[in-house]
């Protein structure tokens, strides 16, 4: 149960929130009147592929997982949505369904607003309008980038591909210059990232702690290696 204050709290850092700054003081107002806050536990769904496209969502604390699944049912092209950050953008304007699934990967903090009211807000402010292309941008820059690095035979290359993916996506800079991700990842969950068994996953865990190029220890990783 959120508290009032906590409540509040969280109802301004929408208001703050650098994607909604261009928006004039009542369409923000009407933004956080129909914005409500909601607390969530690891392993809960948000949304499954396929349902209504209704809600839009900011994450206040903790991070989600977004997954697509193929016509054969099959989990495929993971991407991590980490605090602060707003989804879907897929299907703006146009879709009616949601493309992917969502599930919590934490404790999570969540603000959901009404996903035609965003996109009325959107049609009428360019600075946001730019904010989201700009996002979509990045979003599809690291997709990319990550699909390309996994398309190889090697199952070493795509373990280690997908840690750096987790990287770029989770990843916080530390003061001796490694990536931390401060998210606890099981070796289960990043063989169904890296297309590997669980077993190979171990093993290629391993040979990259012997080479230095990661830590994993207590579920969290580290990464040593240079991008």
């Amino acid at each position: 149960m959120i508290s009032k204050s906590d409540y509040a709290e969280c109802l301004l850092k929408v208001k703050n929130h650098p994607e909604f700054a261009g928006l004039n003081q009542r369409d923000l107002d009407e933004l956080v009147d129909q914005t409500i806050i909601k607390e969530y536990h690891r392993g809960q769904v948000l949304f499954d592929q396929g349902d209504p496209r209704n809600n839009f969502y900011l994450i206040i604390s903790g991070i989600v997982k977004s997954l697509h699944y193929d016509e054969n049912g099959d989990e495929k092209l993971y991407f991590y949505i980490r605090e602060n950050k707003t989804f879907p953008f897929i299907g703006l304007f146009s879709g009616d369904t949601y493309n992917y699934s969502a599930e919590t990967m934490s404790e999570v903090k969540i603000a959901i607003m009404p996903m035609k009211l965003f996109e009325k807000l959107l049609k009428k402010n360019s600075d946001m309008m730019v904010s989201v292309i700009q996002e979509m941008g990045q979003i599809i820059n690291t997709t990319e980038i990550q699909l390309r690095k996994m398309v190889t035979t090697s199952a070493k290359r795509r373990v280690e591909s997908a840690i750096e993916a987790l990287g770029q996506q989770l990843g916080e800079k530390q003061p001796d210059g490694t990536i931390l991700i401060p998210y606890p990842m099981t070796l289960i969950e990043l063989s169904k990232i890296s297309g590997t068994t669980r077993e190979t996953t171990s093993q290629m865990v391993s040979e990259l702690v012997s080479e230095q190029k990661i830590l994993y220890g207590k579920k969290h990783f580290r990464i040593l290696m240079n991008e």
